[in-house]
């Protein structure tokens, strides 16, 4: 992928992202590999004025995997004043995911032999729920290539963290019961539900994937790894909770 097909890419993501319509796609500027799309999304940050706050990424069974770089302006911390608040055009809707998230130690630079899981939980420095905001910069996400989902940083918002859990490395977190209420009702509530089966399956292959195209996990990064209680769209004007048994819970404010 040229140079200027990448930046033509971004312009066109960021137009979007600055109050312009959402686009059918990215025609020929659409990247053609996994670099082409990493190079996208940090032509985007760059644009923003932004830095790589951390990752979301997910390697489902079969499937294609995938990640997305994560604007640090938009990882809220928790707040103790109370739940953050997010904004939502009047009318609009925003998508919201209740994850697992992990914030890395040290950095997982390149090396010649992979690393291990073992290796890689070392490196964690905190666990605690999380919640993602979803928006998609294409008019319909489900018509375009994987390529170009991630050269839009996989519809990423931003994404609300919860406290440490302190006893995390005691828990089974592929089995722990995951909740996600809108406005006081229940919209999710199930045992497991991670897209990979495990949170560390992504986080494993992400430490070991991103050295191929250039990049690495690095201390203090967030890394947030699928949803467990699938994509659901809601209106403004409503607090949405997440979390999981045994493991705390997170809070927006949508305005």
């Amino acid at each position: 992928m040229s140079g200027t097909s990448t930046q033509q890419a971004a312009e066109m993501l960021l137009a979007v992202r600055r109050g312009g319509p959402p686009i059918a796609g990215l025609g020929e500027a659409a990247p053609r590999d996994e670099a082409g799309a990493f190079a996208v999304q940090a032509a985007v940050l760059r644009g923003l004025g932004a830095r790589v706050g951390g990752w979301k990424c997910a390697a489902p069974p079969g499937k294609p995997h995938s990640a997305a770089m994560l604007d640090a302006a938009g990882i809220r911390p928790p707040d103790a004043g109370g739940p953050a608040r997010w904004p939502v055009p009047p009318g609009g809707m925003i998508g919201i995911e209740t994850e697992i998230a992990f914030r890395l130690g040290r950095d997982l630079p390149k090396r010649d032999e992979p690393y291990s899981q073992g290796e890689v939980e070392e490196a964690i420095a905190a666990a605690f729920p999380a919640i993602e905001m979803v928006a998609s910069r294409y008019a319909d996400p489900t018509k375009v290539s994987p390529l170009e989902a991630m050269a839009d940083s996989i519809a990423h918002a931003g994404l609300v963290l919860g406290r440490d859990v302190p006893n995390w490395r005691d828990l089974e977190l592929r089995s722990l019961t995951v909740r996600q209420s809108c406005g006081g009702v229940v919209q999710v509530e199930q045992r497991g539900g991670n897209p990979s089966g495990d949170p560390f399956t992504p986080l494993v292959w992400l430490a070991n994937f991103l050295p191929s195209v250039g990049l690495q996990l690095e201390a203090g990064q967030v890394v947030t790894t699928g949803s467990c209680t699938g994509l659901i769209y809601v209106k403004g004007g409503q607090r949405v909770t997440g979390g999981f048994v045994g493991f705390g819970e997170v809070a927006v404010e949508l305005d």
